[in-house]
């Protein structure tokens, strides 16, 4: 949303800052934690290419759609099956 608000008004993209609030880590999710996704080296970020014929709100209200977007170098690293705690 960023991105595309910065591109509708001709401004360069900020960076947007989100804050986690009453996340959980059980105790038999710790080890997991701790010893498998702390240890991971993050990979670089993609990037996020929007169709530069979007310039208006109008637009992504008319005739947008999600082929207007596409993410270049996405990475992840596998899942980890952390054990559903109740």
């Amino acid at each position: 949303m960023l991105a595309l608000v910065a591109q509708i008004t001709g401004n360069k993209a900020g960076t947007a800052y989100h804050k986690i609030v009453n996340a959980h880590i059980y105790e038999d999710q710790l080890e997991l934690m701790r010893d498998v996704q702390l240890k991971r080296k993050p990979f670089p970020s993609p990037k996020l290419i929007i169709n530069p014929d979007i310039k208006s709100l109008e637009d992504i209200e008319t005739w947008v759609t999600m082929d207007d977007f596409k993410v270049e170098g996405y990475q992840c690293h596998e899942p980890i099956a952390y054990p559903f705690s109740v």
